[in-house]
């Protein structure tokens, strides 16, 4: 069932209320990991109580998709995203008044809790607005709010000496709170439209094992090489273009796999993308030439932006029912599994003499065969 004609907001507005919303979780959620160093001297925090601050991030995202996911798809993907809002204000809000380390582990997971929901929600019920034939384009367009991540760097270098880490925190709550109000007026003009579940999740959670676990995997392998060249780049000049061409790139990789995907497929686009990923790899290992790592920094956001562009359309034509919660979950988990991955590179000592690269190759030739056995997109039509 869809929207009334009569009713249905444009696709335009359901596109920016989606990309506002995920926009400025990016923003909180990277603007957390930049100012790791601040929180940790405001509070004397050990590392201890540092990582747990990590840990508690990560595992918020996680239950985020999973409990709001399970409720969007029982209840509402849009009447959630509101309730999301609400957790995502508290969150944010407690995070900038935040008195004790306590309070400060509090906020951090319900903040998290939020970030994790709002992805799956928003790319579902985009998905549902916009049809299958323009979903991967639009998928690709909503994933340019990764570029939150963006705003954070540029605020915790520019603007944190003048306003201090609280405001940074704060300064989300306004945008967050208009779009709150506009969804509200959007969703009250008519009926959500969207397809709900009803029981049977333990007979959909075991039909669907070996999808999600195929999809786990490839979220943790891309999501990990954005990780590794976040970590790779503190090696690297520091200055704001490259900041921003270290974000920015991501863009034209996001909109070629969506192109890719529309000509060839998703299985054909993602073998592209892993042996381009292990082609860059070795040669950057392998080559004498002294600008390498600075290219393989700027090359490897353009190729990441092909999976991350369209995990989210693609998550949700395998999954029929429970989608939101079982895309989600896939995306989210694999991001806090690829968040080990600096961990295990230095436990493995290739943080020195250029061997990063031998792990992002591993991490292509794992998306070359992982992709061979993906599954095929089986999105029923709406009902």
């Amino acid at each position: 069932m869809a929207f009334d004609s009569k009713t249905a907001p444009s696709t335009s507005r359901v596109y920016w209320t989606a990309f506002i919303g995920l926009f400025f979780d990016y923003y909180d959620l990277f603007l957390f990991i930049y100012l790791e160093k601040v929180l940790a001297a405001h509070f004397a925090l050990g590392g201890a109580a540092s990582n747990a601050l990590q840990f508690t991030g990560l595992a918020g995202v996680g239950l985020g998709a999973l409990g709001f996911g399970w409720l969007a798809d029982r209840f509402g993907r849009g009447r959630t995203m509101l309730a999301v809002f609400g957790v995502y204000l508290l969150g944010i809000a407690g995070l900038s008044l935040a008195w004790s380390y306590g309070s400060l582990l509090g906020f951090r997971l319900l903040a998290s809790l939020a970030l994790g929901a709002e992805w799956g929600i928003s790319h579902t019920f985009l998905n549902e607005q916009v049809g299958r034939e323009r979903s991967y384009r639009f998928a690709a367009l909503l994933q340019f709010a990764i570029l939150g991540g963006l705003l954070a760097a540029l605020a915790s270098r520019y603007l944190l000496p003048a306003w201090g880490w609280r405001w940074l925190f704060a300064a989300s709550l306004v945008p967050v709170a208009l779009l709150s109000v506009a969804r509200w007026r959007m969703l009250a003009n008519g009926p959500a439209g969207e397809r709900r579940e009803t029981g049977g999740l333990g007979a959909v959670l075991a039909a669907n094992l070996r999808p999600f676990l195929c999809c786990l995997g490839l979220a943790s392998l891309t999501i990990a090489s954005g990780f590794v060249n976040v970590f790779f780049v503190k090696e690297l000049p520091q200055s704001p273009l490259y900041t921003v061409l270290f974000w920015v790139n991501l863009a034209p990789g996001m909109l070629v796999g969506a192109w890719i995907v529309r000509r060839a497929g998703v299985r054909r686009a993602l073998a592209g993308y892993a042996v381009a990923l292990t082609v860059l790899s070795l040669f950057a290992w392998g080559s004498g030439w002294e600008g390498r790592k600075l290219a393989f920094a700027l090359v490897l956001p353009a190729l990441n932006g092909i999976p991350f562009g369209l995990m989210g359309a693609y998550f949700n034509e395998v999954f029929g029912r429970y989608r939101t919660m079982l895309s989600g979950a896939a995306y989210n988990l694999g991001r806090i599994l690829a968040g080990f991955s600096p961990v295990l590179i230095t436990a493995l000592g290739l943080h020195t003499g250029g061997n990063y690269f031998l792990f992002t190759a591993v991490l292509g030739l794992g998306v070359l065969v992982l992709g061979a056995g993906l599954p095929e997109a089986a999105r029923p039509s709406a009902s």
